[in-house]
């Protein structure tokens, strides 16, 4: 009693109110008007791009590739509606990634040759047996190709910071040998179970001074990339069945 606040109410009632309002009722404020867009924006037209390259021309590589992803990066940039002044400053970098893209994707097929099948955006989903489970791992990956030779890759598009291979192996950024694991469970339909893993890779697309990187997961302690896959799946079991 005695103790007063601003605006002549008592210290801590409204804030808690509005609090719980927001918690029960759900009333969120709305977005200002003049929201600039965040990374995840610029992020996800990338990604949006390159679906919709797969999407469209699967494993062909058509004569004039570079032009034709720059303008799919335009067009995917255009339809976000954003303030003028972002997009000029995103269009140059997009265009920059575009070219890397063709560039990268060139040099991969006159090396390895063309793939046989590409997936992009591919849903999967495993369920973890007992004593384990049941626990239930679902996931998206960005791109899954298989080889001529049965072999499959697994490649995540990052426009940040890509996490460090040491991270990678040692299982606190589990992403790409996660999704590797779930190949090797059958928890992608379109991928055959038990196949080989022949590479987890990043590409970093930033549109910077150095438009884009492509990194790969070399494994230390174990053989291959399939080992790894397995060890990764051992792992996850053995932290649900601890939990």
């Amino acid at each position: 009693p005695g103790r007063r606040a601003g605006r002549g109410v008592e210290s801590g009632r409204p804030d808690a109110e509005a609090s719980s309002a927001r918690r029960v009722v759900r009333l969120d404020p709305r977005a200002e008007l003049e929201e600039g867009a965040d990374a995840s924006d610029y992020g996800q037209i990338g990604h949006d791009a390159l679906e919709r390259w797969v999407r469209t021309h699967g494993v062909a590589w058509p004569h004039d590739a570079q032009h034709r992803l720059a303008a799919l990066f335009t067009a995917c940039l255009a339809e976000r509606k954003l303030r003028p002044a972002l997009r000029a400053w995103w269009e140059p970098r997009l265009l920059r990634i575009a070219q890397w893209v063709a560039e990268a994707e060139s040099r991969r097929r006159a090396e390895n040759g063309p793939p046989r099948a590409i997936l992009t955006e591919a849903r999967g989903r495993v369920v973890a047996p007992a004593p384990a489970g049941p626990f239930t791992l679902v996931g998206r990956a960005d791109r899954i190709e298989l080889d001529a030779q049965g072999g499959v890759s697994v490649q995540d598009y990052k426009t940040g910071m890509l996490p460090a291979a040491r991270d990678v192996l040692a299982g606190w950024s589990p992403q790409l040998p996660l999704e590797a694991a779930m190949i090797l469970q059958g928890g992608f339909e379109a991928v055959p179970a038990n196949c080989a893993i022949g590479a987890l890779t990043y590409w970093r697309l930033t549109g910077g001074a150095e438009p884009g990187q492509e990194v790969s997961i070399t494994p230390r302690e174990v053989a291959s990339l399939t080992e790894l896959a397995e060890q990764t799946w051992r792992n996850l079991l053995d932290s649900i069945a601890a939990y």
